[in-house]
């Protein structure tokens, strides 16, 4: 019983999953925030006994899958800004969520800006647009995600 209470943080990160691979037309896919790395900066930030770099190593595998991508183009950004934000998450915590968007866009930026060297290196030229637009778009959203994500935690008992 008391394992499947923890079913809600699989089930929000297939939800990111499904949200991260659902095609979108070309122009609107540069605007696509990172649902996985919202979530997971969520549930790392709630529960950062329970989600933490081995959670967010085989997350960023699963998307890497997923996507088709070069193996580990997504873990590796995950892993640092999971490793970045459980070291804040307590700072973090108690912020407005308008601050607490700041300090999304900063880790979306991040998680962007190694996703597009590694594709500088495999010779994909990424557009400056994307650099900037997806980060932030997800600290626009970050606010709902936040509520969304906490009534379901509050739901689902978690703590």
């Amino acid at each position: 019983m008391s394992q499947l209470k923890y079913l809600v943080i699989y089930l929000s990160l297939l939800v990111a999953l499904v949200l991260m691979i659902l095609p979108l037309p070309d122009w609107v896919q540069i605007y696509r925030p990172n649902w996985i790395a919202l979530t997971l900066i969520y549930w790392s930030m709630a529960l950062p006994k329970r989600v933490g770099l081995w959670f967010a190593f085989f997350t960023g595998i699963i998307l890497d899958t997923s996507l088709g991508t070069l193996l580990g183009q997504h873990t590796l950004p995950l892993l640092l800004i999971i490793y970045i934000n459980l070291n804040l998450y307590q700072r973090i915590r108690v912020l407005a969520l308008a601050q607490q968007a700041i300090y999304i866009f900063v880790l979306l930026l991040i998680d962007q800006v190694i996703v597009a060297w590694v594709e500088g290196i495999l010779g994909r030229p990424t557009p400056l647009l994307t650099f900037f637009a997806a980060p932030f778009i997800g600290m626009l959203i970050w606010p709902w995600v936040f509520v969304i994500l906490r009534d379901i935690r509050r739901k689902a008992l978690l703590r």
